[in-house]
């Protein structure tokens, strides 16, 4: 026999998503864009910078990305000249503590 439940993790992270306009300019867009994926604008690249933050928070190293700075430095055991400095990640919020609803599947 075999028991299953459905689980459904909450959490809620917060950050702000800071763009150096000299570098991540339109051009960088439409580099990104043709390189990568079919941004239009930095609010996709936030969106995109902030989910991946959330899931990954140990990974340092986003494609596309290089290594953003976070809270304004460099992340640990990071390579300096994989740094991008035009992007810098301020960490608001990390919730530690989820909410876990959980439901026995018959």
């Amino acid at each position: 026999m075999k028991r299953k439940f459905e689980c459904t993790v909450t959490r809620e992270d917060k950050y702000i998503i800071e763009f150096d306009d000299e570098i991540i300019n339109q051009e960088w867009i439409e580099d990104f864009a043709n390189d990568f994926y079919d941004f239009k604008d930095l609010k996709e690249h936030a969106e995109h910078l902030a989910q991946f933050r959330a899931r990954f928070p140990d990974v340092s190293f986003i494609e596309g990305y290089r290594v953003p700075l976070i809270d304004g430095k460099l992340p640990l055991f990071s390579d300096k000249n994989d740094v991008e400095e035009g992007i810098n990640i301020i960490v608001i919020s990390e919730d530690e503590e989820c909410e876990v609803d959980v439901e026995k599947i018959e």
